[in-house]
């Protein structure tokens, strides 16, 4: 009968790359710290980045994370799709934050300019009679 859970057999030793470094391993213990911190003020940009204030400063935290993160990068830290999604979310919570600035913007002229129209045309009412 066959043993068909067995284990294959190589002759040759496994290889040892130079220059490999396991993005989880013992020779960056604190990848996981860093690129947590990444990814949450990323995420915290996009998701306050449409609020009236909080657009300003969304774009002020994504600026200064995807800043940090490019330096983290061409220091030698480690390129992986945690850190690129890091990346894409700091850029969404940018452009998101200007976008929504700008909006907020209009819409507050929007309703100055209403408040002033009612205001003139209260005091135009009362100064008739």
């Amino acid at each position: 009968m066959e043993n068909n859970n067995a284990q294959p057999q190589y002759n040759q030793p496994p290889v040892q790359q130079n220059g490999f470094q396991p993005p989880y391993g013992t020779l960056n213990s604190n990848y996981n710290e860093i690129v947590k911190d990444f990814l949450t003020k990323a995420i915290v940009s996009c998701a306050i980045s449409t609020l009236p204030i909080g657009s300003i400063i969304a774009i002020s935290m994504a600026t200064k994370n995807r800043a940090a993160l490019l330096d983290y990068l061409s220091k030698g830290g480690y390129h992986t799709t945690r850190v690129q999604v890091s990346s894409a979310l700091s850029r969404a919570g940018k452009y998101s934050g200007i976008a929504s600035t700008i909006f907020w913007g209009i819409y507050l002229l929007y309703f100055a300019i209403a408040i002033t129209m009612a205001i003139v045309a209260v005091i135009a009412g009362v100064a008739q009679r």
